[in-house]
């Protein structure tokens, strides 16, 4: 049986501010191994910003793309354009786009009120108490994870290669990594490291 991982869950960690990768101000005991590449990620019983709950198992059989997120960071600011163009691109296909925000000074307010502002489509999500980010590792944002049909993780890492928060990358890690995974294929590359912010921990 998968873990579930429920946001009343009681964690205590280091508050890190927001800085770019690697993680300042946090020791790297403090958080999970990532999941492995091929197993089965973590459940989740996360709200959405209307507080609906929402379980990874839910979408068993669609390809999941799960990006750790935050209104205030500047590369999910930039990054966030591109990614409602995947989620555009993929309409048709079985792919479910879920936002996770697990920052401790973001409010579900907050959130909503940016996300209403750019329109961003997708399931948007609070992790209160950074609880799913800390049994997946997450340490930034943007930091995607995307799984197969099976919830089996395919890609863990950057969302492309920018070195600049507008400007698009040339190497499209997530989207080639959505289309391997649509296609029951390995992903290449499978992981690579996270450019960002750091998530605002509790």
């Amino acid at each position: 049986m998968k873990r579930v991982i429920t946001s009343n869950m009681l964690v205590a960690l280091l508050v890190a501010g927001f800085v770019l990768y690697p993680l300042a101000g946090c020791s790297a005991e403090d958080l999970a191994d990532p999941p492995e590449i091929g197993a089965a990620l973590p459940n989740f019983e996360l709200p959405d910003l209307d507080g609906e709950t929402h379980t990874l198992e839910q979408y068993q059989g669609k390809v999941v793309v799960i990006d750790m997120t935050s209104h205030h960071c500047p590369w999910v600011q930039g990054a966030d354009p591109h990614l409602i163009e995947l989620t555009e691109k993929y309409a048709d296909e079985e792919v479910v786009f879920i936002s996770v925000n697990s920052n401790a000074a973001e409010t579900v307010e907050q959130i909503k009120e940016y996300v209403d502002k750019i329109e961003k489509p997708h399931i948007t999500l609070k992790d209160e108490g950074n609880v799913y980010a800390d049994v997946l590792g997450a340490r930034v944002t943007p930091e995607m994870y995307i799984v197969d049909k099976e919830g089996n993780l395919v890609y863990h890492g950057a969302f492309d290669n920018r070195s600049n928060p507008p400007d698009r990358g040339d190497e499209a890690y997530a989207d080639k990594a959505i289309q391997a995974a649509l296609a029951g294929e390995a992903a290449d590359p499978d992981r690579v490291k996270a450019w960002g912010c750091t998530i605002k921990r509790q």
